[in-house]
């Protein structure tokens, strides 16, 4: 088997500019779709690894930049920047402009939809919206958060800041204030990421990645705010379709989803709304780039395996 990988450009509905999307793709055909969204401030060529291990199984894997990320911006001074109104929409909606393109492509296969950390708040605002098309056989929700008091408040520092300094001003404060605690329990970190993974070398690569570890514009951090507080509303849970497969998983010693705390929330709450097709999987050992840590073959083999027994 070899690789194919191809890039596209599809236009985003913000109007700043056009979506970057990269698929690989198997050379012997193809079983199903594995669609991605990448997390906060990184971008899709982070997948690479992860990719060739789905291809493997005959998928033909599409990760987009999102808009304010990567290749999805004019310029360096927009990274982090989804417009001044409703940015968290346009992530949602430029993901379902990737999935036509990838049903374009593939006309007659199914889709596997992951999401991690922020693209798991996307993938979740996603399932609400898209979650009954036929051709959609699950979801995996990966690295995500719990309900979040402060995501109100963070709404509001952000639109002050927004206010008195521009909508694309660069706040360290609220940077600080949403990511400040993630080293707590790392008792002597020796990068400000080092919450990522256990891989030192995937946190070097991180931290010197002029495309990684940026800061949001103060409407980014809206949006990004606005994202968690939807999809943690009572209806988002009672919207979400039942008969959807549901994979829920993280590392058990990721902040972002409260060291499995938030996770485990997020999983009772649909269960009990009924999704009765629903897996929660929670790696010991592993921090919040489960597909980027030391024994991510493990991962890429439960995420591939459970993909493929959706597609029966």
């Amino acid at each position: 088997m070899e690789i194919i990988r191809k890039e596209y450009s599809v236009h985003s509905l913000s109007g700043l500019a056009d979506i970057f999307v990269r698929a690989w793709y198997p050379d012997d055909g193809v079983k199903a779709i594995f669609q991605m969204t990448h997390g906060m401030a990184e971008h899709g060529e982070r997948y690479e690894e992860f990719a060739s291990r789905l291809c493997a199984k005959g998928f033909a894997v599409f990760v987009h930049d999102h808009e304010g990320h990567g290749k999805s911006v004019r310029n360096s001074s927009e990274l982090g920047y989804f417009g001044d109104n409703s940015g968290w929409n346009v992530l949602v909606e430029d993901t379902k402009t990737v999935t036509n393109l990838a049903e374009e492509e593939f006309p007659d296969v199914p889709i596997i939809y992951y999401g991690h950390s922020m693209g798991s708040f996307i993938a979740r605002e996603y399932i609400r919206r898209f979650g009954t098309n036929p051709k959609l056989k699950g979801a995996i929700i990966c690295g995500t958060s719990g309900s979040n008091p402060g995501a109100a408040a963070g709404i509001i520092l952000s639109n002050i800041i927004a206010k008195a300094k521009g909508t694309k001003f660069k706040s360290a404060t609220i940077n600080k204030i949403a990511f400040g605690t993630y080293l707590k329990k790392i008792p002597v970190p020796r990068t400000p990421f080092d919450w990522l993974s256990y891989d030192n070398a995937i946190v070097d690569k991180y931290v010197a990645d002029p495309l990684c570890g940026f800061l949001f514009s103060a409407v980014g951090y809206r949006d990004l705010f606005t994202l968690l507080k939807t999809v943690s509303a009572e209806n988002w849970y009672e919207q979400v379709p039942k008969t959807l497969p549901l994979l829920i998983t993280a590392g058990e010693e990721d902040p972002v989803g409260a060291y499995g705390k938030g996770v485990r929330e997020v999983f009772s709450k649909l269960k009990n709304q009924g999704c009765y097709d629903i897996t929660l999987k929670l790696y010991p050992g592993m921090r919040h780039e489960i597909h980027n840590e030391v024994d991510r073959e493990t991962v890429y083999e439960d995420i591939g395996q459970w993909a493929l027994s959706k597609l029966k």
